[in-house]
């Protein structure tokens, strides 16, 4: 699943592309893929044809004005008082296309992934935009949506209200941290810090690469840490979630760049993804735990 650096990294992506365009299309091609209002989206979820059509209708000749993110949300500000919540999920993407361009992206971050050009059978919504260039909407398990509200009903919308403070942001300080950590002592630190209510956006990918930084095993009970080692993990939050954001974002799995490209940060993985290899810094060789379902990597030497 995209996580803060990803969705950061294609919210710029969009931002250079698509703000100031206008809508003069809309295709969709798989009516579960749209939802509307600010009632929390089901992942088992239908949409009539009718609702289908409004859908389209609502964002034709609509421009778009701003492109915000909160946690794992990306935001399309629009023109005629709606905003249209994307959300990626495990497997969304969104694509940009140049007027004339035909895109072609591997279906999966691996050397041997074959290509396949767009439109392709996973692309469930299409918008076309005055000039003749596009944005897809892809998602191999359906689990993403696009989802239009009112911009007077903005601050209903569940999903955003629950999330924590944003790990950039003046009110993600040491205090409300320690604070959180108070309140669940027996919580493993790895689950602790990917809970969406402690700390927007950090999921399996970063929470380890966190970790790590903070030479602390994901194991550790939250109320085991030592004050010198809150400090150090605080501190690492921004850290390593800014890292991320510079090098565009970790393409493992199915993700992409809003150009198609993909992101470096994967690359840099001291932890994530690299059990049985050498730690890069000791050589000691990577293991892994599982931990509330999630299985997280680490280092046995530098983390205690």
């Amino acid at each position: 699943m995209p996580e803060l650096p990803e969705v950061e990294t294609i919210r710029r992506g969009l931002r250079r592309t698509i703000v100031g365009k206008k809508i003069a299309r809309v295709e969709v091609r798989l009516s579960k893929m749209i939802a509307f209002g600010p009632d929390t989206v089901s992942n088992i979820r239908k949409t009539s044809q009718a609702r289908a059509l409004e859908f389209v209708e609502i964002l034709k000749g609509q421009r778009i004005i701003d492109i915000r993110r909160r946690a794992k949300v990306l935001m399309i500000c629009l023109s005629r008082g709606y905003t249209l919540l994307v959300h990626l999920k495990m497997t969304g993407q969104l694509i940009f296309a140049k007027a004339g361009e035909r895109k072609s992206i591997k279906a999966f971050n691996t050397e041997q992934s074959p290509r396949f050009t767009l439109p392709g059978k996973h692309t469930h919504v299409i918008v076309g935009f005055a000039g003749g260039s596009m944005l897809y909407f892809n998602d191999l398990r359906q689990f993403g949506y696009l989802r239009l509200v009112a911009n007077h009903d903005m601050d209903r919308v569940k999903e955003l209200s629950a999330f924590g403070p944003e790990p950039f942001a003046k009110d993600f300080n040491f205090d409300y941290f320690t604070g959180q950590m108070r309140r669940r002592p027996n919580l493993s630190i790895k689950q602790f810090i990917t809970i969406p209510a402690v700390v927007a956006g950090v999921g399996n990918i970063y929470s380890d690469e966190i970790l790590y930084c903070a030479k602390v095993r994901p194991e550790r009970k939250a109320g085991s840490l030592k004050p010198a080692e809150k400090k150090e993990l605080f501190k690492c939050v921004p850290r390593i979630l800014k890292e991320g954001v510079v090098y565009h974002g970790s393409s493992v799995g199915d993700y992409f760049k809003v150009d198609g490209s993909e992101g470096t940060y994967g690359k840099r993985h001291r932890v994530y993804g690299r059990k049985g290899l050498p730690c890069r810094k000791c050589g000691t060789m990577i293991t892994s735990v599982k931990l509330g379902g999630r299985t997280s990597s680490y280092c046995p030497k530098c983390q205690r």
